[in-house]
């Protein structure tokens, strides 16, 4: 997801974005992971359970990658982000 387009404010030009992620899912819920876009999905998760976390995700070309062991929606708030 590209979120230095998306029209939140943070500039293309960030390093990393600072969000509160917060999942609904249907169903039963694993857990979910955002990453830089372009890299290779960690094996660490960023939420581990129905509610919400405070994650600093790094990106290289301001877009990040999210993945979620099942289906869910996912609400992303930007709270900041670190920019050179």
């Amino acid at each position: 997801m590209n979120v230095g387009s998306s029209g939140c404010g943070a500039p293309p030009s960030a390093r990393a974005y600072v969000f509160n992620a917060t999942v609904v899912p249907p169903g039963p819920f694993g857990y979910l992971t955002l990453w830089p876009q372009g890299q290779a999905q960690p094996l660490v998760a960023t939420l581990n359970a129905i509610t919400s976390n405070m994650a600093i995700t790094p990106t290289q070309n301001g877009s990040i990658s999210a993945y979620a062991l099942n289906p869910a929606h996912l609400v992303l708030d930007i709270f900041g982000y670190f920019a050179p």
